[in-house]
C-alpha cells in the first residue's frame, strides 16, 4: 500500500508541477469579433522555455488558412508567480500550470491577453485582442506536447 501511495503521489507530484517548456503542436480558431465559427487553424505549432526566472515564447506558427500569423520570441521575467516585462512592469501570472499576460498591439487602442491552461499533455491556448468596446480578434487552440 505505501508503494502504491509513493507512486501515487509521484505522478500527480509532476502532473501538478507541469510546464511550459518545450515543443507543441495543435490545432484551433481564429475568430474576427465572434463572427460565425472562425476560421480553422491547423496546425498551430509553439516552442516554450522556461528557467527559475524566465519565461519565454520562443517561436510560434498558426496556419488558419486564409492568414499564418508568426510569433516572435517574447520572454518575460518570473517572480514570485508575477510576469514582468522588459521595462520591469507587471503584466501577469504564472504558476507553472496556469499563464496569462497582457500586452500591447500594433493598434494602440488594443491590448492583447493571452491565456494558457497546462493539463497532463496539452494546453488550451487563448488569446484575446481587444479594446474597450469589443472582442477583434479570438484565437484558441489545444495544442499538444511532443514529449521534449
Amino acid at each position: 500500500m505505501n508503494k502504491f501511495l509513493v507512486l501515487l503521489l509521484l505522478v500527480f507530484g509532476s502532473v501538478s508541477q507541469a510546464k511550459l517548456a518545450g515543443n507543441w503542436t495543435g490545432w484551433g480558431t481564429w475568430k474576427f469579433k465572434g463572427e460565425g465559427e472562425g476560421t480553422y487553424c491547423s496546425p498551430m505549432q509553439m516552442q516554450w522555455s522556461e528557467s527559475k526566472n524566465k519565461i519565454a515564447i520562443v517561436k510560434g506558427m498558426f496556419d488558419c488558412e486564409v492568414v499564418v500569423m508568426h510569433l516572435d520570441k517574447t520572454e518575460w521575467t518570473l517572480k514570485d508567480g508575477l510576469l514582468f516585462d522588459d521595462e520591469q512592469k507587471q503584466v501577469g501570472s504564472y504558476d507553472g500550470s496556469y499563464f496569462t499576460v497582457y500586452l500591447p498591439s500594433p493598434n494602440e487602442n488594443t491590448t492583447i491577453e493571452i491565456k494558457v491552461k497546462r493539463e497532463a499533455n496539452h494546453y488550451d491556448y487563448q488569446e484575446i485582442w481587444f479594446n474597450k468596446y469589443e472582442k477583434v480578434y479570438v484565437i484558441e487552440g489545444r495544442l499538444f506536447t511532443s514529449g521534449e
